[in-house]
């Protein structure tokens, strides 16, 4: 048996972003990763997704060329350069935290898939670990749909579609959120026919039903097709193909490709860590459940990053550990209720928002006030042939305070922040008004649209 001062279950964002601050202050902490350090955002997730999205983007700059004066040839894909490209990036950033931990002598790494083996202790690998203090951080992995025969059908997930050998020539996307809105137009930009499968009456439901239509029509006149309100029922291959079938209405539809994605969300890594052993309880989906400090049932346990469900974003990770290390290292009071969580969407163009919908604000009291301002109407929106999208500002009608925005458009996920700021500190769209922009730049349609009520 071991002792550390705290055991850190999961090498990911939430993981490591806890473990280095910690360790620099003199504890002994036990990482434990079962796959690789940097979790799903380096390996599987973030960093490769939109290593490969960038390429994509390149060949629609290529064709668009001609709307800007450049003549260029149509350009092909190479999809294992592409693939070689986006493995050699995450290894280095990989091998960069395996040499960080390697030469900090307060951090001990076992690679192995962990469990409770009582309030105190986990086991790993045959060798029991204990700790005054756990915290778990897991992580998630896809959701796969309890659909009869998907399991018989070697379906590819967000992970495995991005290791593939080749382009297939046809791909189904079950699912129609984030992940299925970006590796549609991925994939549909390197030219494989894409279907979107959609349970839902619209693509990415929780989003602003204009930006969700908006992000439709842009996609399928990229040639991605969208089937909304679809049941699938079942799923079989024969002969080298795919087909989805929807037998629920009276018009039976069935939907055929080579390959299937399954992009039908996350969950959580919760059944892996046998909770039960120290006491940890669950919500009815798997997420651990924790109160506004992360802290689990169990005496000493806390949980963070996506075992505790919320919005399962890398950042928003990363923000879990810093507020828990403050607490662990400083005796800081933390609460993780209330926090300004952003989003962005890597689609092209790009979407963002931050703050409250004009739903949420109602409900909360308040006196709404929509602005709104289409990104054709922006100089250098316009002078980048960019014309699509726009940027909503959802503001108190009574003093002008911003409460929310959301946004489609160029840069979209880096324009969020200067509003991010601005939620964060209390301004006004009269405040943003009196910013002077610099001229020509796509933040100016920040100005435009405080200026629009």
């Amino acid at each position: 048996m071991k002792e550390f001062d705290l055991i850190v279950i999961g090498g990911g964002t939430a993981g490591m972003n806890l473990t280095y601050p910690l360790a620099e202050q003199g504890w002994k902490v036990a990482v434990v990763e079962s796959e690789h350090l940097g979790g799903t955002c380096i390996n599987r997730g973030c960093i490769p997704s939109k290593t490969l999205i960038s390429s994509a983007r390149v060949m629609q700059t290529v064709r668009d060329a001609h709307k800007l004066g450049v003549v260029a040839e149509s350009p092909k894909a190479d999809w294992p350069e592409m693939v070689r490209r986006k493995d050699e990036l995450v290894g280095k950033i990989r091998g960069r935290g395996y040499k960080n931990v390697e030469r900090d002598e307060n951090i001990t790494l076992y690679e192995g898939r962990a469990a409770f083996s009582g309030p105190k202790s986990i086991e790993v690998n045959g060798e029991t670990l204990t700790a005054a203090k756990i915290v778990l951080a897991s992580g998630s992995r896809t959701a796969v749909p309890p659909v009869p025969g998907l399991d018989q059908v070697d379906y590819l997930n967000s992970t495995s579609v991005m290791e593939m050998k080749e382009l297939p020539a046809s791909m189904l996307i079950l699912g129609g959120g984030i992940i299925g809105l970006e590796f549609s137009q991925l994939f549909a930009r390197l030219g494989v026919e894409v279907t979107i499968l959609q349970r839902c009456d619209r693509l990415a439901p929780n989003l602003d039903p204009e930006i969700s239509a908006e992000i439709q029509k842009l996609l399928e006149e990229e040639g991605v097709r969208v089937a909304t309100d679809t049941n699938i029922t079942s799923i079989n291959r024969e002969e080298g193909m795919v087909t989805a079938a929807d037998e629920w209405g009276e018009a039976p539809v069935s939907y055929t490709a080579e390959q299937i994605l399954v992009a039908t969300g996350r969950q959580p890594n919760s059944d892996w860590l046998d909770l039960d052993k120290a006491g940890i309880a669950t919500d009815q989906l798997g997420y651990i459940k924790v109160d506004r400090a992360f802290r689990t049932g169990a005496e000493g346990v806390c949980a963070v990053g996506d075992l505790i469900g919320g919005m399962m974003f890398t950042h928003r990770a990363a923000h879990d550990a810093a507020l828990l290390a403050r607490h662990f290292t400083k005796g800081e009071d933390i609460d993780r209720g209330d926090r300004l969580i952003p989003f962005a969407i890597f689609t092209d163009p790009e979407i963002a928002g931050v703050g409250m919908d004009e739903e949420a604000a109602g409900k909360a009291g308040y006196e709404v006030k929509n602005h709104h301002f289409p990104f054709r109407f922006q100089g250098r929106a316009r002078a980048m042939e960019k014309y699509d999208g726009f940027i909503k500002m959802i503001v108190n009608q009574t003093d002008g305070k911003i409460l929310g925005t959301f946004m489609i458009g160029p840069e979209a996920g880096e324009l969020i922040h200067e509003l991010i700021a601005a939620i964060r500190f209390g301004a006004t769209a009269y405040d943003l008004q009196d910013m002077i922009h610099v001229h020509p730049t796509l933040s100016e349609a920040i100005t435009n649209t405080a200026g629009m009520g």
